[in-house]
């Protein structure tokens, strides 16, 4: 029975390893996997750290004719949009020194951080490490894989960023509903507690009317990513 079991394991495995018409080894509803990225600038990002937002990757290198033209529609309809209501992009260049990916960002004026990856083993973690380099990988706030996209494909990358907007929107729904929940209890404190709690309650009050301060800009934003959808 424990060996039909490993049987079973190994062979999952190995299927979930062959790569799928457009070179991904993974698939829309997997977890992100848990990876490091080193930045140019000398720091790091875990992965694990990126839930709770909504992030984009964008797999690319200097020599990689179809990233330089992608790349700038991603800084000026995505980054430049959206990067204020959250969301995380980040290149990930495969096998070029900091220098390069310096040197890249600038001529194709793009202003989103970039990660290093020698050897392509980030790249390899989500496609076969000998397919192509052009990849965009859409994840929740839940740490899931909810779009792809290979090459640079006009009506793919608008549908990309439909898919964008409606995860940052339903994000920024579920904090409004946070918020009138949290207000809801502020007011109750207020009818129940002594005065000499007063301060306490002024300074939760003082919080939350900057949380509703900056869900309302967030709104704002949001409406007028919407008009240029």
């Amino acid at each position: 029975m424990i060996k039909i079991v490993l049987f079973l394991t190994s062979l999952s495995t190995l299927f979930a390893q062959i790569p799928d018409e457009r070179g991904y080894i993974v698939k829309v509803g997997d977890k992100l996997p848990e990876f490091i990225m080193d930045f140019p600038e000398g720091y790091q990002i875990n992965s694990k750290d990126l839930k709770g937002n909504v992030t984009m990757l964008q797999f690319t290198a200097s020599w990689c004719h179809v990233c330089r033209e992608e790349m700038p529609h991603i800084e000026k309809e995505i980054w430049k949009v959206y990067k204020k209501v959250d969301l995380n992009i980040i290149g990930i260049d495969r096998d070029e020194s900091a220098e390069v990916i310096n040197k890249f960002a600038k001529i194709v004026k793009v202003t989103y951080p970039i990660a290093l990856d020698l050897g392509a083993d980030i790249f390899a973690l989500f496609a076969d490490r000998n397919s192509g380099i052009t990849r965009n990988i859409i994840i929740d706030p839940n740490g899931k894989i909810v779009f792809l996209t290979r090459l640079f494909d006009p009506e793919e990358f608008n549908e990309m960023k439909n898919v964008i907007h409606s995860l940052l929107l339903n994000q920024f729904l579920e904090e409004k509903q946070t918020l009138a929940a949290q207000k809801q209890i502020l007011k109750e404190l207020k009818n129940k507690s002594a005065k000499d709690k007063q301060s306490s309650i002024n300074d939760i009050e003082k919080k939350l009317l900057l949380l509703e301060s900056k869900l309302n800009l967030k709104e704002r934003r949001l409406s007028f990513a919407q008009k240029l959808l």
